[in-house]
């Protein structure tokens, strides 16, 4: 229970050190007015504002700390229990693999197809490369998904 206490205490403090700000900051940016259609000195103006570079080092900021308790997490992960590092490898390796093949494939979308209007420029490659990136965003979670909501069946098959 003592965990259970600290853990609670420690995701109060993440609330409080990044969430609030960035919802506080967030709201003041989403709510200035200024859109990809304003006039460019109000961009620079409001680019220059003390909410616009709040949200961004807040973003930043939890970016990186993201990515180093990431690692941290995998290294102790790896360090008590190697099968579940390895299965997390594993399934890296895969997404990597779906990713890289989606990539390849490509599509069919354009710019146009996109209607995409204004002075908004994307090549070839970055389109496919988001389009790869949202289709193994989804292939992911409707595996994950169906994993979770056939679970219970899957585990009483293997009990019996």
């Amino acid at each position: 229970m003592d965990n259970e206490k600290k853990l609670n205490v420690l995701g109060l403090i993440i609330k409080l050190v990044i969430a609030v700000p960035a919802l506080i900051f967030g709201f003041i940016v989403m709510t200035s007015g200024v859109n990809a259609e304003s006039k460019d000195f109000e961009k620079l103006e409001f680019m220059d504002s003390f909410a616009f570079n709040g949200v961004m080092n807040i973003s930043l900021y939890a970016i990186a700390i993201t990515i180093v308790l990431i690692l941290i997490f995998f290294v102790v992960l790896l360090i008590t229990r190697p099968v579940q590092a390895v299965k997390s490898i594993l399934g890296i390796i895969i997404s990597g693999i779906l990713f890289f093949i989606l990539y390849s494939i490509g599509t069919t979308d354009t710019l146009e197809s996109l209607n995409v209007v204004g002075d908004i420029t994307a090549s070839e490659s970055a389109i496919n490369f988001t389009h790869a990136g949202i289709y193994t965003a989804l292939i992911g979670l409707a595996v994950c998904s169906a994993i979770a909501i056939f679970m219970g069946f899957i585990v009483k098959l293997i009990r019996n």
